[in-house]
């Protein structure tokens, strides 16, 4: 186990050192993944908030929380995408808009 964590910690600070020398903005479009994945689940409570406030409760609640788990589950996946292909260029375009859950 503390081979496997060595080796983690080397692999890490390895991607650390390279990143700004291969590309300007590689760790952002990682974070950007990172942060997307783990917080996609508040699309629901925004969506439910946002429909609420356009609608009324009711709609908020059945309609903002189906809206909600559709972009959760997009908020997610792209996120995954982004962290997965972050030494890949284009790192200033995200696949979804906004950037983060809760920026506009």
């Amino acid at each position: 186990m503390k081979k496997i964590m060595i080796g983690l910690l080397t692999t890490l600070i390895m991607i650390g050192m390279v990143t700004p020398v291969f590309a300007e903005n590689a760790g952002d479009k990682l974070g950007r993944g990172t942060v997307n994945f783990f917080t996609g689940w508040l699309e629901v409570p925004k969506q439910i908030g946002e429909t609420s406030h356009e609608s009324n409760v009711f709609v908020g609640a059945t309609w903002g929380t189906i809206k909600g788990l559709g972009y959760g589950v997009a908020r997610m996946g792209t996120g995954a995408i982004d962290g997965v292909t972050f030494p890949i260029p284009p790192y200033d375009k995200p696949i979804m808009e906004p950037k983060y859950v809760f920026t506009k």
